[in-house]
């Protein structure tokens, strides 16, 4: 069982199930502009490289619409976060079990979205710092922001683990030095995941104190 001081998690997929109300804002967007709708498993292999990469995906041949679905999608969705949006089984229970030491959220999309999700849901006080797309630092798998908090908080890199659903997160993860735990019930297949090397693959939230103990 490996000792943590710092845990770094992903939101979409990994914390929060926020696939139904990103789609949501997704096909209202595409409606808008005389697009047709998707299927919600197309957006979910759209998601996780932030805002202009999804649009950019779901718009395919018609880029010169980017701009305005950025604009439409910003609206709805901030009005629209946690409509059908919920916490993973075992989320609130385990974010509570590691309560004693610091925890941090990164994210590709911007803050705005995130803080009030977290806060919606009734996890957001449990964060140190929670870093989006607006940070000013580039996004995953850059390891930019990660780096960031381990300063920041002053957590060394063999005391941190950076856990999400995405290769984006494991890919930043191992850039940035530290240990890497996948998640495999979030928009990512666990083929895909494993292929991109992470150190532990949890199918679970709850498993994670299964593999880590916090650091006294």
């Amino acid at each position: 069982m490996k000792l943590v001081r710092l845990f770094i998690f992903d939101l979409d997929g990994t914390l929060v199930d926020t696939l139904e109300d990103i789609t949501a804002s997704v096909n209202y967007t595409l409606t808008k502009l005389g697009r047709q709708p998707l299927a919600m498993d197309q957006v979910r292999r759209f998601v996780g490289d932030g805002l202009t990469a999804l649009l950019t995906r779901a718009l395919g041949d018609r880029q010169e619409f980017l701009a305005d679905a950025e604009g439409i999608y910003t609206v709805h969705h901030s009005r629209n976060l946690s409509v059908r949006s919920k916490l993973y089984p075992g989320v609130a229970e385990t974010l509570e079990q590691f309560g004693s030491m610091p925890m941090a959220v990164v994210s590709n999309k911007t803050k705005d979205f995130v803080q009030p999700l977290l806060d919606n849901l009734g996890i957001g006080r449990r964060f140190r710092m929670v870093l989006g797309a607006d940070s000013g630092l580039p996004l995953k798998p850059a390891p930019d922001a990660l780096l960031h908090i381990m300063r920041t908080l002053g957590v060394p890199a063999e005391d941190t683990v950076m856990v999400g659903d995405g290769t984006t997160d494991i890919r930043a993860g191992k850039a940035a030095g530290i240990a890497t735990c996948a998640v495999t019930y979030g928009f990512r297949s666990e083929a895909e995941l494993r292929q991109a090397g992470p150190d532990q693959v949890i199918h679970a939230f709850g498993e994670l104190k299964n593999f880590f103990r916090a650091q006294g």
